[in-house]
C-alpha cells in the first residue's frame, strides 16, 4: 500500500498578517485547522509541518504533527522557491 504524507508549509513572516498561523480563530490557532484536516483524512498517513517559527513548531508538535527541523530564515521569504 502506498503511504501518502502531508506537508504543511507555515512561515512566520507573512507580509500582510505576521504570525497569522498562530493567530486565534474561534479560540484555536489557524494552523490547528490545517493540521486537523490533514490528520482527519483517511488517505494521509503522516502530517509534517515545515516552518521557520519556533512557536508554530511547538504548537504543531502539540497537535500531533511531525516537525523534523526548523526551516532556515534564508529559505523563508515570500519569493523563495
Amino acid at each position: 500500500m502506498t503511504e501518502i504524507i502531508s506537508v504543511i508549509t507555515a512561515r512566520s513572516g507573512s507580509k500582510r498578517l505576521p504570525n497569522k498561523n498562530i493567530k486565534n480563530i474561534c479560540s484555536k490557532p489557524l494552523i490547528y485547522y490545517t493540521i486537523k484536516a490533514s490528520q482527519g483524512s483517511s488517505l494521509i498517513s503522516e502530517t509534517y509541518v515545515d516552518t521557520d517559527g519556533e512557536k508554530i513548531a511547538r504548537i504543531s508538535k502539540k497537535l500531533g504533527a511531525t516537525v523534523p527541523f526548523l526551516r532556515k530564515k534564508k529559505f523563508s521569504h515570500s519569493k523563495s522557491s
